[in-house]
């Protein structure tokens, strides 16, 4: 939900400062406030032409001493798109913070979700938990686990608009950054499960 939340904070305040740059039009040049306005940032490209644009309007306004302006100044650099990532492990993932990932993919905002699956509760020493595969034997499950794994990314895409991705980290890198830059590219939730043993 912390991750959410400062999708919620980025994407509030690229609205403001979209409302500043309409306000200021005139002062900074009608041409360049179009221009942030309808810039394409759907690829690396179009976000780095974007940062040029931000850059020139900073220089325009500094030189300004209107309280728009200051205000714009302070935060320009939301009209820049911003990734956020939200990264935990499976113990979050599949068990106590279940709740708020299936919350964050449900509401459909442009948040990406990397789950470090090490298929057992690591920070306790390697108990089974539900990310724990069927008859696998962790240290505190020498007997193995009696149930099946949980399976995140089949609940993930119940919702029908959300990207999910599995890799294992360390055995294809290509794959793995693939994936990496599906979910950032993809203009809503993305999940991507790293099998990290």
């Amino acid at each position: 939900e912390f991750g959410l939340g400062l999708r919620l904070a980025v994407d509030k305040q690229a609205e403001y400062a979209r409302e500043l740059v309409r306000r200021l039009a005139d002062q900074i040049g009608g041409e360049l406030a179009t221009a942030l306005l309808d810039a394409d940032q759907s690829d690396e490209g179009g976000i780095f032409e974007q940062r040029e644009r931000i850059a020139v309007l900073k220089q325009k306004l500094a030189g300004m001493d209107d309280g728009d302006a200051k205000a714009l100044a302070s935060i320009c650099e939301n009209l820049a798109k911003r990734s956020v990532w939200i990264v935990g492990g499976d113990g979050w993932a599949y068990d106590i913070g279940y709740g708020g990932v299936d919350h964050v993919l449900a509401s459909g905002r442009n948040v990406n979700l990397l789950v470090l699956d090490t298929e057992v509760y690591s920070n306790t020493g390697g108990q089974k938990s539900k990310a724990t595969p069927m008859g696998a034997v962790a240290k505190f499950a020498a007997g193995g686990k009696p149930t099946f794994k949980k399976d995140l990314a089949m609940m993930a895409m119940a919702y029908e608009n959300v990207y999910v991705a599995q890799v294992a980290f360390g055995a294809k890198d290509v794959q793995t950054i693939r994936a990496f830059l599906e979910a950032e590219s993809y203009d809503g939730p993305s999940l991507t499960i790293c099998y990290s043993p």
